[in-house]
């Protein structure tokens, strides 16, 4: 399946008060991002990547230029996964998953459809009926991405959705991840601060500098697709992991140093 939407922003900047004291979170950054691809930011601490990703999907408003949008479906808006799980504590697995469907107003029949297959799908059918605090972190974190991916739309904007899982289950959750995204390939937004994690996910990674943050080099992934962790013991990865690592240190000691 491929997605039928795109997303573009246009010199986006952003900027807090503190006090009177003005504080430029985001100066002057554009993206346009291809439908169907995967695109990760990287960058430092504070640097203004969750910003930019709630200005994207609407959950903050910005200073001054534009978010161009180009949806199927104008009821479906971005799906978002947060690194908390951002999932119900008063909803069973099933009524989470169906969540985005109800607030786009799908019937009810689609609604039941949709739920169960993507509980499937994340390998969650026998605890359709259970509530999050019956789940493991990495099953809450499956939750949140099945309703995602159950809305339906072409838009999917991801928060360090899986840095607060352990190793382990964040090694396996990257696979899962990748399989549902080339199953649908849904236009992908994803902050992270993994850039092993970034390599092995997206097409392309966008290296953002400290406050007040700017895109500073847009690269483009080069190993093929369908892909495994296993990639993570190519030369060609150790090599691109260390470029970008070079192209970010700087900016993560000057920002460890203003905290």
């Amino acid at each position: 399946m491929t997605s039928a939407a795109g997303l573009e922003a246009r010199d986006v900047s952003k900027v807090f008060f503190s006090g009177s004291t003005p504080v430029w979170a985001l100066e002057g950054v554009s993206l346009d991002l291809a439908p169907g691809s995967f695109t990760c930011i990287v960058g430092p601490s504070g640097c203004g990547k969750s910003t930019l990703l709630r200005i994207v999907g609407g959950l903050e408003q910005l200073t001054s230029g534009e978010v161009v949008r180009a949806r199927t479906d104008t009821r479906i808006p971005e799906a978002f996964v947060f690194q908390e799980h951002g999932v119900f504590p008063w909803m069973t697995v099933a009524d989470n998953v169906a969540f985005g469907l109800r607030m786009s107003r799908a019937s009810a029949s689609e609604r039941t459809a949709r739920t169960k297959d993507w509980i499937a799908r994340v390998g969650l059918t026998t605890f359709a009926d259970h509530y999050p605090h019956q789940l493991s972190g990495g099953m809450r974190q499956r939750v949140a991405i099945a309703r995602a991916f159950a809305t339906g739309s072409p838009v999917l904007l991801m928060d360090e959705p899986l840095g607060a899982l352990d190793a382990q289950t964040r090694q396996l959750m990257q696979e899962e991840l990748l399989t549902l995204w080339e199953s649908e390939r849904k236009t992908v937004l994803m902050v992270t601060h993994d850039i092993e994690e970034a390599i092995l996910l997206g097409d392309r990674i966008l290296v953002m500098s400290a406050r007040p943050g700017r895109i500073t080099h847009d690269i483009t992934v080069p190993f093929p697709r369908p892909r495994t962790v296993g990639i993570e013991r190519d030369p060609a990865f150790v090599e691109l992991r260390h470029e970008i690592w070079s192209l970010l240190k700087d900016d993560v000691r000057a920002s460890e140093e203003d905290a």
